[in-house]
């Protein structure tokens, strides 16, 4: 029986001994993200600031050179006393600028503003922002005033 039983041990396969399963390899973060997620929302906020300012741009562009605007005359009177403000101001009302505080900072810059004169106006609604500093600065004025009579 002896060798009986070293014949059956040899024709049983060996078992092999048990290894715990390989951990399989990490793919979060420390705080359990997955790691692809930070660079998604990175690209997606990129993504979006970028529409955002292009559309800011966009808008800004549109305004300062007129894009887009029909041919409009349009008269505006300018007192002695209005202000840089009263005039951005007015020009927004009558549909010649979308933001008069942009029109305000390229007055200043342009060194405009100092030059702007009062009277009485006709503007074109398709004048960009240098053709209607111009025109307001220019002594090409229609007034309403009523002449004194010698």
């Amino acid at each position: 029986m002896g060798e009986n039983a070293e014949n059956q041990q040899e024709s049983f396969p060996q078992e092999q001994p048990i290894t715990p399963n390989e951990p399989k390899k990490k793919r979060t973060g420390q705080s359990g993200v997955p790691k692809y997620v930070p660079a998604v929302v990175w690209l997606t906020t990129v993504f979006v600031i970028g529409l955002v300012l292009g559309n800011l741009l966009w808008l800004v562009t549109a305004d300062v050179l007129a894009f887009g605007r029909e041919n409009r005359a349009v008269e505006i009177t300018i007192s002695s006393n209005d202000t840089l403000k009263d005039i951005s101001q007015e020009l927004a009302r009558q549909g010649l600028v979308d933001f008069p505080g942009l029109f305000r900072l390229y007055a200043r810059f342009s060194g405009k503003a100092e030059q702007f004169l009062p009277g009485t106006y006709t503007l074109n609604a398709k004048y960009d922002y240098p053709a209607l500093a111009k025109a307001l600065s220019s002594h090409r004025v229609r007034t309403t005033e009523q002449l004194p009579r010698p």
